[in-house]
């Protein structure tokens, strides 16, 4: 039972994968759209987390981001990336503090 687990989800990531090379290639923004609605679609039935993959794309209208519809500005006071969706007008955050340390501690060790 947990091998077949297994195998399910790696042919899920492989599929998740797939689907997002489609859309980076992918110039039909309706059809970019359906690619990361139908990967999300997958990762929600397999359990299986998207990881750094969700910053590529908006959690409200599935727009995957491109410097057309979208805005991405830095917030050192926060620590964190603001997206701007300009389709839908959502914004995502996510820090950027685990960088800043390894940075500094790069930086101390040299």
């Amino acid at each position: 039972m947990y091998r077949d687990e297994e195998k399910f989800k790696e042919i899920a990531k492989e599929r998740i994968e797939i689907l997002f090379e489609l859309v980076r290639r992918c110039s039909d923004e309706e059809l970019a759209r359906n690619y990361v609605k139908l990967a999300k679609r997958i990762s929600e039935f397999c359990n299986v987390r998207l990881k750094d993959k969700k910053a590529l794309f908006c959690k409200k209208c599935f727009t995957f981001f491109n410097s057309k519809n979208s805005k991405v500005r830095l917030n050192p006071k926060k620590k964190r990336v603001e997206i701007l969706c300009l389709n839908c007008g959502y914004k995502r955050f996510y820090g950027y503090v685990k960088e800043v340390k390894l940075k500094r501690k790069n930086k101390n060790n040299c």
